[in-house]
C-alpha cells in the first residue's frame, strides 16, 4: 500500500515518515501532571482530612509512575526496535542541494572566505533519518566547515561545524550543536560545542581563537576540495567504528547491523530522557559560555552573538534583559 502523502516528509532524495511526539513526552503534559500534584497536595494540607491525604498518596504514586515509566520503556524500545548500520555510508551527491541550507549561512561563509567543496548525503533507509551535508573549505586559513541538516520524523536539526586538522593527525571542531553526545570523547578529535551562538561569523571567530592554542605545537593541514570531502567520509567511518565498539552495541547474528546491548540501551535512553537531557544541555551551554570567556570573549544568549559583535542598539539593552 502506498504511503499516505500527509504522513511523509519529502527530503529531496527520499521520504521521512512523520511522527508525533507521544502525549506523555510533551512538556505541557509534564507541567499538567506537576500542577495536579501540587493542587492535590495543597488541598490535602488545607483540609487535613483522611480522604484528602489518601487522594494525595494516589496522585503521588500516579505521578511517580508517569515520570519513571519512560526510563523503563525507553531502554526496552531501543533494545528491541533500534539499531546502528555497519557503515556511516555517506555518498557524494552531484546535484544541487543549496536550497536545503539557510541562505544566510552560505552568505556568511562566503564573506569569510570559504569555498564550496561538495555535497554529501545519508539516505533515510529504514531508520527514518536523513542527513544532508554541504562541505566548504578555506584554503588560506586551512579550515573546513560543514553545514548539516538532519531530518527525522519528529524534527529537523541544522548544525554548523568548523573543523581544523593538523599534521600529527589531531583535529578539532567547534559547532552550534545543542545535543550532548552519549559517547566518550576522542582525544584525537576534540569537539567544542557553543549552543548559545547563532552567528556563523562569531562561531568561526571562536574556532580561530581555539585553533591559535593548538597551532602552537602543530601545523595545520588542508587537502583540496575533493580531498576534504573524502577525508570527512573516512573520518565518519572511524567514528562509526568507534561508537560500535564502545560497549553500547553488539553485532547482529546476521552480521548486517549493530544492535543495542542492554547497557547501551539503558545509557542512551536515560541520557536522552527528560530531565537528564535538559540538565546535560544546560551544562553544555554553561561550559560553552565559560570556554568563550576563557578565550576573552562573552556570549550574549539573547542575541546569540558575541558581546563584541553586538550593534550599538543591541549593546544598549540592559544586561538583565539580554539573559
Amino acid at each position: 500500500m502506498p504511503e499516505d502523502s500527509t504522513n511523509v516528509l519529502p527530503t529531496g532524495l527520499g521520504t521521512i515518515k512523520r511522527k508525533a511526539l507521544r502525549w506523555s513526552r510533551q512538556p505541557g503534559t509534564r507541567l499538567q501532571v506537576v500542577g495536579i500534584w501540587m493542587f492535590v497536595a495543597l488541598l490535602a494540607a488545607i483540609t487535613g482530612s483522611q480522604v484528602g491525604w489518601r487522594l494525595f498518596e494516589i496522585v503521588s504514586a500516579a505521578g511517580l509512575a508517569f515520570f519513571v515509566w519512560p526510563f523503563l520503556q525507553g531502554p526496552y524500545l531501543l533494545y528491541t526496535r533500534h539499531w546502528l548500520p555497519l557503515r556511516a555510508d555517506y555518498r557524494i551527491f552531484e546535484g544541487d542541494l543549496r536550497s536545503e541550507f539557510p541562505e544566510h549561512r552560505i552568505a556568511a561563509l562566503s564573506s569569510l572566505g570559504f569555498e564550496f567543496a561538495g555535497y554529501l548525503v545519508q539516505e533515510p533507509g529504514t531508520r527514518n533519518v536523513a542527513l544532508r551535508l554541504a562541505v566548504f573549505i578555506h584554503p588560506a586559513n586551512k579550515d573546513s566547515v560543514q553545514l548539516a541538516k538532519i531530518v527525522s520524523g519528529l524534527t529537523t536539526i541544522p548544525i554548523v561545524a568548523f573543523k581544523s586538522r593538523f599534521d600529527d593527525g589531531f583535529a578539532f571542531e567547534t559547532s552550534d550543536s545543542h545535543t550532548p553526545t552519549p559517547f566518550k570523547r576522542d582525544p584525537d578529535y576534540q569537539v567544542f560545542p557553543f549552543p548559545g551562538l547563532r552567528s556563523t561569523t562569531d562561531l568561526y571567530r571562536l574556532h580561530r581563537k581555539i585553533k591559535e592554542q593548538f597551532a602552537l605545537s602543530r601545523r595545520p593541514v588542508l587537502a583540496d576540495k575533493s580531498g576534504e570531502v573524502a577525508e570527512f567520509m573516512a573520518r565518519a567511518e572511524v567514528v562509526r567504528e568507534r561508537h560500535a565498539h564502545s560497549g553500547d552495541y553488539k553485532l547482529s547474528p546476521a552480521g548486517d547491523r549493530y544492535l543495542y546491548t542492554w547497557r547501551g540501551a539503558i545509557r542512551h535512553a536515560w541520557l536522552h530522557g527528560w530531565p537528564i537531557k535538559f540538565f546535560r544541555t544546560m551544562r553544555m551551554q554553561s561550559k560553552g559560555m565559560k570556554r568563550a570567556e576563557e578565550l576573552g570573549l562573552r556570549i550574549n544568549l539573547k542575541f546569540g552573538r558575541l558581546e563584541e559583535s553586538l550593534t550599538p542598539r543591541q549593546a544598549a539593552v540592559p544586561r538583565r534583559q539580554r539573559l
